[in-house]
């Protein structure tokens, strides 16, 4: 019988080797592309990344506003605005009632974690307008399994949408199911408010507050490459799973202007703040929260949408250079609510957001004159 110290070292080896196999991951590939794609689809994916999922997977700006800018504009009656803001909104009774829809591509495996993710992802628009979420449609895609399983999934995906939705008083009252190659997850929702709060309404003099840190984008990315670490990650995915709907009904009533920030980032959703009201904004860059880990992840990685977000920019945004920019792009899967909120309101409103448990609530700058515009000092 073989016995002794040298046998042990042995046993340490093949144990560590094994073990390391476990630990060092490789990155995530891209699926192949098909044979036939759309034009330009090979150089854009040359660099043999996978597509991010979350708001990471969204269609940049630019394409975006191409494609709304042909579309007739809407006369009805009931109809008091559209494609600029969070929501539409249509009159109701003596006040309004707002409708949106969103969908995420899954960003983990775990099927309730990613249905209490798309919820508040979704929430976030209702919640931006002021509004009171009502009602809710689900749109989920699976990819193949059992029937079995799908059954069990779909429950889980249902309970842990209703466990968000139900506390802010929204009803789920029906949807759609598909297959498909992966899991994407969504929600179709109304709201009601007295009066919403839009993008428009920012002026001169009011700061500017975040409820959220940044930087699910860009760890996401990290994550896909497996190059984050763990707790980081799981961190990352609590605070998109975290409801808003406490700190929405404290901003919305001093609230000059309000939306989330989702897929084109914080630059581009203020930007577009800007543009609603008019003006033009400071952000202090030392105030930016950010999540942990994600400073350093930006010095290796960026989400899909992030270049297309840059570039949406240009010639209007300057930004600082290195991990604040990367992050100031990012785009963030159930981001924070930005809300333009009059200036001597807002360090007690960053102390009362904190209590609420938005430990990284910052107040980040201040809307000033101008063309609208954004600078960063």
């Amino acid at each position: 019988m073989w016995e002794g110290a040298w046998l042990w070292r042995l046993k340490d080896r093949i144990d560590a080797k094994f073990m390391a196999r476990l630990s060092d991951l490789p990155p995530m590939a891209a699926p192949p592309l098909p044979a036939t794609v759309a034009a330009g689809v090979g150089a854009k994916h040359a660099g043999g990344k996978p597509l991010c999922a979350g708001c990471g997977a969204k269609v940049g700006a630019g394409a975006l506003a191409d494609a709304l800018a042909a579309l007739p504009v809407q006369t009805r009656g009931d109809l008091l605005t559209g494609a600029g803001d969070d929501a539409a909104v249509l009159r109701h009774g003596d006040g309004v009632q707002v409708m949106t829809t969103d969908h995420l591509r899954a960003l983990t495996d775990d099927p309730r974690l990613m249905a209490r993710i798309a919820a508040v992802h979704a929430l976030g628009d209702i919640w931006a307008m002021g509004a009171a979420p009502q009602v809710a449609l689900a749109s989920v895609t699976l990819p193949r399994m059992s029937d079995r399983l799908q059954a069990r999934t779909l429950s889980e995906i249902m309970q842990a949408a209703a466990d968000i939705f139900g506390p802010e008083g929204a009803a789920i009252a029906g949807g759609h199911t598909a297959m498909g190659p992966e899991m994407t997850l969504g929600f179709t929702l109304t709201g009601l408010a007295a009066r919403p709060v839009t993008k428009a309404g920012a002026r001169a003099g009011c700061a500017l507050i975040l409820t959220k840190a940044l930087g699910t984008g860009v760890l996401m990315a990290a994550e896909m490459a497996r190059d984050a670490f763990g707790p980081d990650i799981t961190h990352a995915w609590a605070r998109m799973a975290q409801p808003q709907g406490a700190a929405a009904r404290l901003l919305a009533p001093q609230a000059q202007a309000m939306t989330d920030v989702t897929g084109f980032g914080l630059a581009g959703h203020l930007l577009e703040m800007l543009d609603a009201s008019g003006v033009a904004a400071e952000v202090d860059a030392a105030a930016l929260p950010v999540l942990p880990g994600a400073a350093a992840a930006t010095a290796r990685h960026a989400s899909s949408l992030a270049p297309a977000n840059r570039a949406a920019l240009a010639g209007r945004a300057t930004l600082p250079e290195g991990a604040l920019g990367a992050l100031m792009v990012d785009p963030q899967t159930s981001g924070g609510l930005l809300a333009a909120v009059p200036a001597e309101a807002a360090d007690a409103l960053v102390a009362e957001l904190r209590a609420l448990g938005f430990d990284q609530a910052a107040r980040i700058g201040d809307i000033v004159d101008g063309p609208p515009g954004l600078r960063v000092r």
